[in-house]
C-alpha cells in the first residue's frame, strides 16, 4: 500500500502541468490505438459508431413513429455528442481503474513527480479524441442517410465551438467527480462509471427533451452541465425552430448557464478529488486491488 503521507516535489507550475498533460495524452492514445494495425483501428473506429447509430435510430423509429421526423435532428445531435461523454467522463475513471487493476502501475504513476490530476486529464482527453470519429459518422449518416436538418449554411460555428469547449470541460469535471468515488472503492469500481453514464444518459436530454421528464428529474437535469451542453450543441448545429429542451430560453442564456455550471462543477470536482485523494491515502486504499 502507498504510504499515508506523500511529499510532493516542486511541480514547476503551468509548464510542468502542460508537459504531464501532453505525455499522458500520448500514453492514452497509444493504449487506445496501438492494440492493432492502423487500418484495422480505422475500420473499427468507423464501424462501431455506425453500427451504434443505426441500432439507435431504428429503435427510435419503432418507438417514436409519427413523432420521429420532428425530433430526428434532436436525436442525431444528442447521439453524436454522447460518445464524448462516454470516452471523456467514463474514460477518466477507467484510466485510474485500469492502472490500478489491470496494468498494476498506479503506485508508480502516483509516486512519480508529476501532477496526478494532469495525468488523469491527459488520459481522458486521449480517449475523448477517439470519439471524434463516432461523432462525425453519426452526423454524416444523420444528414445524408436519415435526412436530419443539418446544413452548413445554418450552423453557427463560433457558438458551436465555444459550447463544445465548455462541454469538454464539463465532461472532464464530471470525470474527476467519478474518479473521486472510484479512488475510494475497489470491488464495484468497474461498474460505477457505466452506471453513472447510464443515469446521465436518461436525464440530460441525450435522446429526448428534458421537458418530458418528471418534475424532480427535470430539476436535477437542469443542475447538470451536460444538459445545457447538449442543448447548446443543438442550437449551434440545427437551424432555428428545431426541437430543443428549453424553447423558452435564448441561445445566449443557454450558453451562459453552460458556462456557469461548467465553472461550478470544475470547482466541485477539484475539491472532491482533493478530499477523496487525501482520504484514500489516509486509509491506505489508493492502490488497493480488487483482483477483479
Amino acid at each position: 500500500m502507498l504510504a499515508s503521507s506523500r511529499v510532493s516535489p516542486s511541480l514547476g507550475g503551468a509548464r510542468h502541468w502542460w508537459r504531464t498533460l501532453r505525455v499522458a495524452y500520448w500514453l492514452g492514445w497509444q493504449i487506445e490505438s496501438n492494440w492493432t494495425d492502423p487500418f484495422l483501428f480505422f475500420v473499427y473506429s468507423i464501424a462501431r459508431p455506425l453500427g451504434s447509430v443505426l441500432i439507435l435510430v431504428f429503435m427510435y423509429y419503432v418507438v417514436g413513429r409519427a413523432g420521429a421526423a420532428g425530433l430526428l435532428g434532436f436525436f442525431v445531435v444528442g447521439t453524436a455528442c454522447w460518445p464524448f461523454v462516454v470516452q471523456g467522463m467514463m474514460g477518466t475513471a477507467w484510466s485510474l481503474i485500469s492502472d490500478r487493476e489491470h496494468w498494476k502501475t498506479l503506485r508508480y504513476v502516483y509516486t512519480s513527480p508529476i501532477p496526478f490530476r494532469a495525468y488523469l486529464i491527459g488520459r481522458a482527453l486521449a480517449q475523448s479524441t477517439t470519439a471524434v470519429s463516432a461523432a462525425a459518422v453519426t452526423l454524416v449518416v444523420g444528414r445524408w442517410v436519415l435526412g436530419a436538418p443539418l446544413h452548413v449554411a445554418t450552423i453557427h460555428f463560433p457558438y458551436t465551438l465555444v459550447a463544445f469547449a465548455l462541454g469538454i470541460a464539463s465532461v472532464l469535471a464530471l470525470g474527476l467527480m467519478v474518479v473521486s468515488a472510484a479512488i475510494l472503492i475497489s470491488g464495484e469500481a468497474w461498474r460505477m462509471p457505466e452506471g453513472v453514464g447510464a443515469a446521465l444518459y436518461l436525464i440530460s436530454g441525450a435522446v429526448f427533451p428534458v421537458s418530458v421528464l418528471p418534475p424532480v428529474l427535470r430539476t436535477l437535469a437542469q443542475g447538470v452541465p451536460l444538459t445545457w451542453w447538449l442543448e447548446a450543441m443543438r442550437r449551434g448545429l440545427l437551424p432555428p425552430g428545431a426541437v430543443t429542451s428549453f424553447p423558452q430560453m435564448t441561445d445566449r442564456q443557454v450558453l451562459g448557464w453552460l458556462a456557469v455550471l461548467a465553472a461550478v462543477w470544475m470547482v466541485l470536482a477539484w475539491t472532491a478529488f482533493t478530499l477523496a485523494e487525501r482520504r484514500a491515502r489516509d486509509r491506505g486504499v489508493l492502490d488497493r486491488e480488487s483482483a477483479f
